[in-house]
């Protein structure tokens, strides 16, 4: 099979290449999958060029997400998922190899079944970025009836949350920074779009909420949007962060500085 790989840790340029792998076989408790699309995600990139850690393989085919059919099973798989479109989370999970090629092994649980209105594009899409979104928003129970505030709502993790909040029964408002990002927020459904670099983002909150503020946040740089999402919140509410500019953020020591509105 053909596959993106690395062999050292740096930017795509340096050290991405292309070549032929043996093609994979799924062990006891497994599937194979043949590849459709394969979602790139921050923590894939976080991972080749180091900011996470050094990587536990000397070579890897990278990727998390993907999306494709099942044509392998292992021992203990029901042979009737042979033929089965899928989606795939956290591929390349404690793996050497990833999505980034025609062809990719996973435990039996992590190859989901795609629908047949969703494209394998969508569903490459759904592993990192929906699973993050599912975990800010539900990790301690139901949202139905609550207040959320999304920063960022037009990319990857934040249009998920928009979806899944709705979904959910919560009013939802959201961050963005360009025309296009607004529009893209309210097809996914947000209920309140704020324009950040227009708007007084938590002036703008606490009068849609009669001054309650929100229930929750999901915010991809807290370090940035701390002052403003303590402003936000409502009494007992909830700060869901998922993501960080770099490994030297320092969100918990400028907690002491953070002046709320009350």
């Amino acid at each position: 099979m053909k596959a993106a790989y690395y062999e050292r840790q740096g930017t795509a340029a340096d050290v991405l290449s292309f070549g032929e792998f043996p093609v994979p076989q799924p062990g006891a408790g497994e599937v194979r999958v043949r590849i459709f699309a394969s979602g790139l995600n921050p923590s894939d990139i976080k991972a080749r060029t180091g900011f996470s850690s050094p990587a536990n393989f000397p070579l890897v085919i990278p990727h998390q997400d993907g999306a494709g059919v099942i044509d392998a099973v292992g021992a203990g798989v029901a042979p009737a998922r042979i033929g089965k479109r899928v989606w795939l989370f956290e591929a390349q999970y404690r793996r050497a190899f990833g999505t980034a090629a025609e062809y990719a092994v996973v435990p039996a649980q992590q190859a989901v079944h795609l629908p047949d209105n969703v494209s394998y594009e969508v569903g490459a899409c759904l592993g990192v970025p929906a699973l993050t979104a599912h975990r800010c928003l539900f990790a301690d129970g139901d949202i139905r009836g609550r207040a959320v505030l999304i920063n960022g709502g037009a990319g990857a993790v934040g249009t998920a949350a928009i979806l899944l909040a709705k979904w959910a029964g919560a009013w939802v408002a959201t961050t963005v920074s360009t025309p296009d990002q607004a529009d893209a927020a309210r097809r996914a459904g947000a209920d309140l779009v704020i324009d950040r670099r227009r708007e007084d983002v938590a002036a703008t909150v606490i009068a849609q909420t009669g001054q309650r503020g929100v229930d929750r946040i999901v915010d991809v740089s807290l370090q940035e949007n701390l002052q403003t999402d303590m402003r936000c919140l409502a009494n007992g509410g909830i700060i869901s962060a998922y993501a960080m500019r770099s490994a030297d953020d320092q969100v918990f020591d400028s907690c002491s500085r953070v002046s709320t509105r009350r």
